[in-house]
């Protein structure tokens, strides 16, 4: 059987990468194999794919990937052991793949010489930290200009493609394709309540600084104590979230979830009234959002959210229209916009429904699917 579309992946069921589900799943159903590193570890275990799968560290011993990244780190144009270019060779001529595109640039720069000698089409697919923390170190910038011998490499956002450009991609190769998400063919209408609930969802991390933004609801909550928080997520800082929930006394009024799968997500949202994120640049590492899912799932639900000014977060979220932006680190500001919103629910559906516009009008799946299949030449 054909299968036209290779889609390589570091992993297969991190609760994060939705976006990456849907790649596997949805973009050609019936159609794509799967390359990946492992289905084990810390980053899997929430979802799994039906279809052709090749699991690198079962051709290889455990930790191939943490070795085979150290290795590219250390002297880009490794090339990885000819046992495994065999195996992904026969695996991608065994299925007769036509179009193979990376996820993560840095981790696919290693397969970039293995793909281009089987003459498929061959695409890298940014998302994050790769086109910002990455773009820190003079060597990973030097590394990237390989992906001008590729068909191209697509983006989520202006911001990072002008950052490609920047370094030497070829502008004609770049594509920003934004993500999409299943928007209601309707928007959500959601009953006044005394209490007022928000949410947030991303994991522990510095880019996503949690305690900005429990700060900006702890305040907010001070002065609007009907303000209820459910924040989703897990990561090296949800100890100190679940620390300063308990420094400022906020246990009746914040609930810290951990991980939970896209299911939950969504009906917390439903269930909500305003989406929080302050995201921010990593001081110590230069790691920055792409553009942020969980933002653009809570416009197709009809809330109204709360950001920052923060890499492709604008490109989304319109300020005073859609919800509020404001400086990165700015929590009192945010405790402001917040305190508009909870005070006036009429405001809140304004913006709600303007969200869900915006998201049917540029941030379906379908848009997105739709793109993708015409930019990968497999319409």
């Amino acid at each position: 059987m054909n299968y036209p579309l290779a889609i390589f992946a570091p992993h297969i069921g991190a609760c994060s990468e939705t976006f990456i589900r849907r790649h596997m799943q949805n973009l050609l159903p019936e159609g794509t194999v799967v390359v990946t590193g492992t289905v084990d570890g810390p980053h899997a275990g929430y979802w799994s794919v039906d279809c052709p799968v090749l699991v690198l560290d079962r051709v290889q011993a455990s930790g191939l990937k943490q070795r085979l990244v150290r290795a590219v780190a250390r002297r880009f144009g490794w090339r990885p052991a000819e046992y495994l270019v065999s195996a992904v060779t026969r695996f991608l001529k065994r299925h007769h793949v036509q179009v193979v595109m990376g996820e993560y640039l840095d981790l696919f720069l290693p397969w970039l010489g293995v793909v281009q000698g089987l003459g498929v089409r061959l695409f890298g697919h940014a998302h994050g930290y790769d086109v910002s923390e990455r773009l820190c170190d003079r060597e990973w910038r030097a590394a990237y200009l390989g992906y001008n011998q590729a068909n191209g490499v697509i983006t989520m956002s202006q911001v990072s493609r002008e950052r490609l450009i920047g370094l030497g991609l070829e502008a004609s190769k770049v594509y920003v394709i934004p993500y999409g998400v299943d928007v209601p063919p309707l928007p959500l209408l959601r009953l006044q309540q005394k209490a007022v609930r928000c949410i947030a969802v991303g994991r522990m991390v510095a880019k996503k600084a949690p305690i900005l933004t429990l700060d900006a609801f702890r305040r907010a909550a001070k002065v609007c104590p009907n303000l209820q928080l459910d924040y989703v997520g897990a990561g090296e800082l949800l100890l100190a979230a679940h620390q300063f929930v308990r420094t400022f006394k906020l246990g009746d009024s914040v609930r810290l979830h951990g991980p939970q799968p896209n299911e939950v997500v969504r009906r917390l949202m439903r269930e909500a009234d305003i989406c929080l994120q302050h995201s921010v640049t990593d001081p110590a590492t230069g790691d920055e959002e792409g553009l942020p899912v969980a933002l653009l799932e809570a416009m197709a639900l009809s809330l109204p959210l709360v950001s920052t000014r923060h890499a492709g977060i604008p490109e989304a979220v319109l300020n005073g229209f859609t919800g509020y932006l404001v400086e990165e680190g700015d929590s009192h500001g945010m405790a402001d916009r917040l305190i508009t919103l909870a005070r006036d629910p009429g405001l809140r559906r304004r913006m709600g429904e303007a969200g869900w516009h915006r998201a049917k009008e540029h941030f379906s799946w379908e848009k997105e699917r739709a793109d993708l299949l015409r930019v990968l030449g497999l319409v």
